[in-house]
């Protein structure tokens, strides 16, 4: 049976890579897919609806659309943001060390990876 083309999952984004003039690819790190990376189509422009939900450290409710190499966001809902933790430099700090060890530590697209 085939994957359904277009799909729903939680995720947090741990990585971010400028991707031409006004898109990004992200790395999201989701609990029944495993890090995934997907293209987040005009998300550099300043009126861009998408923006402030794919931020680093944010978990989010995200929409995509399997691509033939990498999949496509379609759109994206915040779940929590974590506002006392990117507000404290400490912490942020910490967090932002812990998404690197998460993105060097795991491989991409393990479904059912176990939970951090």
């Amino acid at each position: 049976m085939t994957k359904p083309r277009n799909y729903q999952t939680e995720a947090i984004i741990i990585k971010k890579i400028k991707l031409g003039e006004a898109d990004r690819i992200l790395t999201l790190y989701t609990p029944h897919l495993g890090k995934i990376q997907a293209v987040a189509k005009g998300v550099r422009r300043p009126r861009s609806k998408m923006a402030g939900h794919l931020e680093l450290l944010t978990h989010s409710l995200v929409s995509l659309a399997r691509g033939r190499n990498i999949d496509t966001i379609t759109g994206s809902q915040t779940i929590n943001s974590f506002l006392p933790l990117k507000s404290d430099l400490e912490l942020a700090s910490y967090a932002l060390y812990a998404t690197e060890l998460v993105n060097q530590f795991t491989a991409d697209n393990i479904e059912d990876y176990p939970p951090v």
